[in-house]
């Protein structure tokens, strides 16, 4: 919740108008509000797993507000799906972790990292399919 008011730097007590000057506040209230049930959306999604949800409603959350709480669950999802896309890799599940790399890539932007890891997805898992399509076609046939 504001503790001042914007405009005159008033300390506020919760009124929709600032005592001071007059602000009407209202807006700014109902954005901090959407922000925090966004927030919760976002936490609710990650305890049932499902990550693609927390993502699109923490970006919502830090479109509505960029508060600590929404920097630090954001910062958390990255975390979480770079282990993600570890396990994804070390189990060669090549379209979970390119599906990863998109959630990823919705909360950071393209970058230099995930370009990389974009780029060694697509060979090895080319690579194996050349090998399983190899194992099919046997010069005895």
């Amino acid at each position: 919740m504001m503790q001042r008011c914007p405009v005159c730097n008033a300390r506020l007590s919760g009124a929709t108008l600032c005592p001071r000057c007059g602000a009407d506040l209202s807006r700014i209230q109902t954005t901090e509000h959407l922000a925090k049930q966004w927030l919760g959306v976002a936490l609710h999604s990650l305890r049932c797993r499902r990550t693609d949800v927390a993502v699109s409603a923490v970006l919502r959350a830090a479109s509505f507000k960029q508060s600590p709480a929404a920097r630090l669950l954001k910062g958390f999802l990255v975390q979480q799906l770079y282990r993600t896309l570890y396990d994804d890799l070390a189990k060669q599940h090549w379209q979970d972790a390119h599906n990863t790399l998109n959630h990823l890539r919705r909360l950071h932007g393209q970058n230099e990292t995930l370009a990389r890891f974009d780029e060694m997805i697509v060979q090895l898992s080319s690579a194996r399919d050349r090998t399983i399509a190899s194992n099919f076609i046997s010069p005895d046939r």
